[in-house]
């Protein structure tokens, strides 16, 4: 049960590799274009002052020994952030399914991403040792592991964003400055890689980290979707700054009246938490400082119903400022996302956040395939819940979560039926015939099956229940609750002992190990440890699913897949692009690589990732089919 899977671990631990980094020198990046153009590219196969050990080539000459260093099976090729590098050479003509053949054995690896493991490991992604917080730059790498500073970053004559003004010429004409920085790059990332890899470095050598390789062929995929980036529909944008102008124009008028905004449009912040002391009793929560707290969770829970308005409205006015002008660049140039790995393994998305829309309706629908394209998405059905029943298989060998997925029992329904006192088969078939009380039960059992296996407490769990699922009950109905799911999945209470007994064993924190992978995560707490588990083997599959979605859509030319581009992740969604003509082929080729890649991780749970095409990007989308094609669906059906 969970056996490692082998392919894309094998980091050629053992052999005896030759290390050549790189590093590339290009156009300006700009938004919409995150593979410009390269210009020169420098190599280095040591630290030595020598021209055996660093060279700086022009493009022509720099892609073709890339090239041949690509096809050679003895060389590990080495960047910072070489997802970038690669893409910028993928960019310039090198052929693309050499890369991911080299990436796949194991043979490019980016200091970046063996830095951030690193830091998960020892617990550091919040602070390190001496509570100064993680940068990720190959500046900050040089600074802490070679106790230096790179040269030519800053000055009047810096040529870090220059480039551009050299291409074409021969590195001979080069400045002495332009060509000693770019050739430095490929000689500090060789030397970090050296320091990572030592293993008598100070805080432990690197050489025996696992997830490299995964990791570092995800965040090639995850760039590849960056640099396709999304585009948006101008109407729907222009739609979107009416009915939020209108609304915040409207609530300024109430607040004005309120007194919580002056004349001159600027807040009364005296009035506010005046209003907010009201509105708790005289009881306000507070800041660190003391202070009456005015947050927008704090207002939100506010009985004083302009508080809430209040609360709304500066959500809907960041949207305006923020958001819109972003979507409307949108109908001009690509938005390039960008995606970062975190400490659970799974991704976070910025500039802007993909993965949690803004609630305001209209904010979704804006973003289209380009013309002639759809959008073809699939999703895992309740992923962490089939991770979390294949971590208990992992542990212990037997769970009756995982029994009652394998039986094809919904688990919903499932605890549904414990809450209702009746067997599955009666919340069922009530279920299907529209039942309220079930209904309401599954309600429940979900806010109950997504938020208890992390490990919270009745207080917490009364707080997750509303906020996510807008379910209300207090905190000794939350106790019977989770007594009752418990009693329902027993090995969950040997899951949260074991967890507990580990955090206390190491003075509240301790060091996490994934069931597949063997990724590490340093100076987890309890409810983190409860949720990494699952989390971190879903997210360790979903991005297996998403590397191998990438790699067919841009070398596969067999694969329905190929010429499609994904465009968005989202922890366990994948979202793509497809021509019109074929999307129904490419739904189903995805759906059955996202299943295929899972079970390499899942391998005793039945998994299932639907498919349904989208002609924008529709939250509540499902698979609508006609006379047995899968078709678009359509708002309303």
């Amino acid at each position: 049960m969970g056996e490692r899977p082998t392919p894309d671990n094998d980091t050629n631990k053992g052999k005896d590799m030759k290390i050549v980094a790189f590093d590339t020198e290009t156009y300006l990046i700009a938004p919409g274009r995150l593979a410009p153009k390269l210009v020169c590219a420098s190599f280095a196969t040591g630290a030595s002052p020598t021209s055996q050990d660093r060279q700086l080539l022009a493009a022509p000459d720099a892609i073709k020994h890339f090239e041949s260093l690509l096809a050679d099976p003895e060389v590990t090729l080495v960047g910072h952030n070489v997802a970038y590098d690669i893409a910028v050479f993928v960019n310039a003509g090198v052929d693309h399914s050499l890369v991911w053949r080299e990436y796949k054995a194991g043979r490019v690896l980016c200091t970046r991403i063996i830095q951030i493991l690193r830091n998960i490991a020892l617990g550091w992604t919040k602070g390190d040792h001496t509570g100064k917080r993680p940068k990720y730059s190959l500046s900050y790498l040089v600074e802490e592991h070679l106790n230096e500073s790179i040269e030519g970053k800053y000055g009047e004559d810096v040529w870090r964003l220059r480039y551009h003004e050299l291409d074409g010429l021969p590195v001979s004409e080069y400045p002495e400055a332009a060509y000693n920085y770019a050739l430095l790059d490929a000689v500090y990332t060789w030397r970090v890689y050296n320091a990572l890899m030592n293993p008598s470095a100070a805080m432990g050598g690197c050489a025996d980290l696992d997830d490299v390789v995964p990791q570092c062929v995800a965040d090639y995929a995850l760039h590849l979707i960056s640099a396709w980036g999304l585009r948006t529909d101008a109407d729907a944008v222009d739609a979107l700054e009416v009915s939020l102008r209108e609304r915040v124009t409207t609530a300024m008028r109430k607040l004005q009246q309120a007194g919580i905004y002056r004349a001159n449009g600027t807040k009364d912040l005296t009035r506010v938490r005046e209003l907010v002391s009201a509105s708790y009793g005289g009881q306000p929560p507070t800041t660190a400082k003391g202070a009456v707290s005015t947050a927008t969770a704090i207002l939100e829970e506010c009985s004083n119903p302009d508080l809430r308005l209040l609360a709304s409205i500066s959500a809907e006015q960041k949207l305006l400022t923020t958001y819109v002008p972003l979507l409307r660049a949108g109908t001009k140039r690509p938005i390039n996302a960008r995606y970062s790995l975190v400490d659970s393994g799974r991704t976070s998305a910025s500039k802007p956040n993909v993965q949690n829309q803004p609630r305001y309706g209209g904010v979704r629908e804006c973003f289209v395939p380009r013309a002639g394209h759809v959008y073809v998405c699939a999703d895992y059905h309740i992923a962490e819940l089939c991770s979390l029943a294949q971590v208990l298989l992992n542990m212990y060998g037997s769970s009756r979560m995982a029994k009652a997925l394998q039986e094809g029992r919904e688990l919903h329904i499932e605890t549904a039926a414990g809450i209702l006192g009746i067997k599955y088969e009666e919340a069922l078939e009530r279920h299907k015939a529209g039942d309220k009380e079930v209904k309401r039960a599954r309600q429940l059992a979900k806010a109950m099956n997504f938020g208890l296996p992390g490990g919270l407490g009745a207080e917490s769990f009364v707080s997750f229940a509303k906020t996510t699922y807008g379910v209300e009950i207090n905190a000794n109905r939350a106790k019977q609750l989770k007594d009752l799911w418990l009693r329902r999945y027993p090995e969950m209470t040997r899951y949260f002992r074991d967890i507990g007994q580990q955090c206390n064993n190491g003075g509240g924190v301790y060091t996490l190990e994934q069931s597949v992978s063997k990724r590490k995560r340093g100076n987890v707490h309890f409810t983190s440890a409860c949720n990494s588990h699952f989390q971190g083997l879903t997210a360790d599959g979903a991005k297996a699913a998403l590397t191998e979605v990438v790699r067919e859509s841009f070398i596969e030319k067999d694969s329905a897949l190929f010429g499609c581009r994904a465009v968005v992740f989202v922890h366990d969604e994948i979202i793509m692009e497809c021509p019109e003509e074929r999307a129904p082929e490419a739904a189903e080729r995805l759906s059955t690589v996202m299943v295929e890649q899972m079970k390499r991780y899942c391998p005793n749970i039945p998994v299932k990732a639907e498919a349904h095409l989208m002609n924008r990007w529709y939250k509540n989308a499902e698979p609508v089919y006609r006379d047995g094609v899968l078709v678009l669906w359509e708002p309303g059906e």
